[in-house]
């Protein structure tokens, strides 16, 4: 395909392309609030200073699907400042309106009504895309403001028809194919059923240039997460791609399909990794008949972005020995570097930009900030918004400059925990939970058998779409449209259904058809590379955090250990079913206490100093159990990993709900798939006390009951237990500063405080 010959203005038509402007990212941050509008009002600013015959967006014009009335404000502001004019508009519109445009009727610049010199064709992309009452997209907010022509929806997914919107200026004739963001799953599926149906002019085939935008996953994320570019069709000639935001707008030649792909990228950095790190550039595409030229433009709006990866391990000059002040001043000087480099990125934007653009962030602006370090072997993190607070006048992100991870560890890190008169076993240590989709949440609570009319794949798909979409109605218009299919398949088949057993079974069979459609629709699928799904949502403290799979094992294989029966220490012991440690091979602050399952627990005062023991009432239920809670004082267990530690004593204090111990508030549940009851070991001495105490607590009484925190006075003497069931283990472990308990004095950070993370 040859390039398009200069001084062939009649003829040639251009086209500024753009993709995911994200307007509203981070709107209320007092310095990054404006970003995404300075780079959109620059790229609109090129559109008429380069006298371009029309603008081609690629989805993700709004960052949020239902933006403020502030960011509506401005994004109506700016195109009525650049797209309204006298200036006549050489597109010769030639497809049906009513097809194209269904939002409102006609290409903008033919309505009568409007007075549009700029032209700007739009789709929908996943953060703007239709949904709620009336399925409508802020794009369509514009659209019928006569501003911007969206196009590109479709009606359903099983069955896609792309029409092209047909466009000429004298002997050039172009195909513009618009296809709105659809879940990659779903459009993954149904391109490989070969379902998609490309419509091309029946006129002169040869004589038009084929564009296409899209707005999907181009990289791999997984199987089916993305849009392989040979799903697409050979005919087309140039294909737009959003959604991915690092800038790669040079076209690249697909050998296989022999079109050109460009990536221009976002316009703003929604994210600080690399991707976003990258320059960004915007493209003026010219088509001259068949043949193309595009020429990329660097934005000068764009807040510098620097990223950078550090390995303390391979730094010469620290050790794991380090202290704290070291490895903060040799971070503090990476910093520094850093914020030289984004000075001198900055003035090579302003060199390489379009000077007819005015600078709207400054001569200096502060820029963005992502120093990614690596600590493992035996390092140690601090806080990184502590850290921060050194750079807050001179970055626009203090709170998130240092980002602390490991390197993988193969095999899995893992927990020995040896028994006297049992073998030694290995079990992983939970590993922190990084993330959680909303979906995960429907199949730990409702799953496929627990109802008999709902899909719990359609109840996901709402709740994602109330959280993630905001649409308050998603919820109630699926319960509605269940009854409603539900009842108009009963009614059709009325003559097979003669008994309520019969009744029964077709709403089975309707329940399990809408089922099945929902899997082939992508409902309630997590868009997530990992392999150790989400699929485990225990109560934390009135909310609900994710709890992935092995984490479940461990943590069950964790108290099941610990509790497991060891040599007692004596008959007495063994017979009373109490569980204590010598203090020497403790490794906890407090006890490890198994969950009791129908058993009533109970406590004895003791003495100060003295860890209680739990004792279970019912001996009956000991035999039925197969085991009595004896811990020996020679049970080892082997220190977990920082972050397995904070995982287990984070949420198991956010989840402790005191109350006293009753009959009736432990309920045996054989199906738990977590402990239903977590004891409470009362806490140190001078940590708790009296004054603190919730509920009634009569004064001058000891052991009153009551919901008192601590061993203080006036705190109850009884054992608690949680009233929430399926919890986290109630452990608290020891989170390495222990010297500072002691007396011992610990090392401190700059300006007198430490930063070293606590659990």
């Amino acid at each position: 395909m040859a390039l398009v010959a200069d001084g062939d203005g009649a003829n040639t038509l251009s086209i500024l392309v753009a993709t995911d402007n994200h307007l509203g990212y981070m709107e209320r941050d007092p310095i990054r609030g404006q970003d995404s509008f300075h780079a959109f009002s620059e790229i609109m600013q090129l559109a008429r200073d380069r006298k371009v015959d029309m603008v081609l967006l690629g989805g993700d014009l709004f960052h949020d699907n239902k933006p403020s009335r502030k960011c509506l404000h401005q994004a109506l502001t700016v195109f009525k400042e650049n797209c309204l004019g006298s200036d006549p508009v050489s597109l010769e519109y030639l497809s049906d309106p009513a097809v194209d445009f269904a939002s409102n009727g006609c290409v903008n610049y033919e309505d009568p009504n409007m007075n549009i010199s700029l032209p700007v064709f739009s789709i929908h992309g996943n953060h703007d895309d239709p949904s709620g009452d009336g399925n409508l997209s802020a794009v369509d907010m514009l659209a019928a403001c006569g501003l911007v022509n969206y196009f590109g929806r479709q009606a359903e997914v099983e069955h896609i028809r792309v029409s092209p919107v047909l466009l000429r200026k004298g002997e050039t004739r172009l195909a513009l194919y618009g296809l709105g963001n659809i879940r990659d799953e779903r459009l993954h599926r149904t391109m490989a059923r070969n379902h998609v149906t490309m419509c091309q002019p029946t006129e002169d085939q040869g004589r038009w240039f084929n564009l296409m935008v899209l707005h999907q996953n181009r990289a791999a994320h997984g199987p089916k997460n993305h849009i392989p570019e040979h799903f697409l069709s050979e005919f087309l000639d140039f294909i737009v791609w959003g959604h991915e935001h690092q800038c790669l707008v040079d076209p690249e030649f697909n050998h296989q399909r022999a079109f050109y792909v460009s990536q221009p990228g976002s316009s703003v950095a929604t994210a600080l990794s690399a991707g976003e790190a990258s320059p960004k550039h915007v493209a003026v595409l010219r088509v001259n008949r068949r043949n193309f030229k595009l020429e990329k433009i660097r934005l000068k709006n764009v807040r510098p972005f620097v990223i950078d990866d550090l390995v303390l391990a391979s730094v010469p000059s620290l050790s794991p020995q380090s202290t704290e002040d070291e490895i903060v001043e040799y971070l503090r000087r990476k910093v520094e570097r850093m914020l030289v480099t984004a000075q001198q990125q900055y003035q090579e934007q302003m060199e390489e930009a379009a000077e007819t653009v005015e600078s709207a962030l400054g001569p200096q602006p502060k820029p963005l900030i992502r120093l990614r370090v690596e600590y493992s072997g035996g390092f140690e993190s601090f806080h990184p918004q502590r850290f921060g607070l050194l750079f807050a006048d001179r970055v626009a992100n203090p709170r998130d400059i240092i980002y602390f991870f490991r390197k993988p560890r193969t095999p899995a890190p893992t927990t020995t925990i040896s028994t006297q008169g049992s073998t030694a076993s290995t079990r992983s240590v939970p590993a922190p939970v990084d993330a959680m989709h909303v979906e995960s949440l429907i199949g730990e609570f409702l799953d496929d058998s627990s109802m008999r009319m709902l899909v719990d794949l359609e109840l996901a798909e709402a709740v994602r779409l109330f959280v993630q979409k905001g649409d308050a109605d998603a919820i109630g218009q699926s319960l509605k449209t269940t009854l409603r299919d539900t009842q108009r398949r009963i009614l059709e088949e009325s003559a097979m259904v003669s008994n309520e057993e019969q009744l029964e079974s077709r709403i089975g069979l309707t329940r399990a058809a809408r089922r099945q459609h929902a899997v082939e629709s992508g409902h309630g699928l997590v868009d997530s590379a990992r392999t150790d799904s989400v699929v485990a949502v225990p109560v934390v403290a009135g909310k609900r955090a994710a709890v992935t799979t092995t984490d479940r094992n461990a943590i069950k294989a964790f108290e099941r250990i610990a509790a497991s029966r060891t040599s007692p220490a004596n008959d007495e012991d063994e017979s009373s079913g109490s569980s204590e440690k010598e203090d020497g091979s403790d490794d906890f602050r407090q006890d490890i206490t198994p969950a009791t399952r129908g058993k009533r627990v109970v406590g004895k005062p003791t003495a100060l100093g003295k860890r209680p023991r739990a004792k279970p009432v019912s001996d009956q239920s000991d035999e039925e159990e197969g085991e009595d809670f004896v811990a020996s004082s020679a049970l080892q267990i082997t220190r977990p990993s920082r972050n397995a530690r904070t995982t287990l004593a984070s949420a198991s204090t956010a989840s402790r709900a005191s109350v006293s111990v009753s009959e009736d508030d432990v309920e045996d549940s054989d199906e738990a798939s977590l402990p239903s009851s977590i004891v409470s070991p009362p806490a140190k001495r001078g940590r708790g006390a009296g004054a603190r105490a919730r509920g009634t607590n009569t004064a001058g009484k000891r052991g009153a009951t009551g919901r008192g925190r601590g061993r203080g006075r006036g705190a109850s003497t009884q054992r608690t237990v949680s009233s929430l069931a399926s919890q986290m283990p109630a452990v608290a472990i020891d989170d390495d500063d222990d010297e500072e308990e002691k007396g011992v004095a610990n090392s401190r950070g700059f300006g007198g405080f430490s930063l070293r993370k606590r659990a």
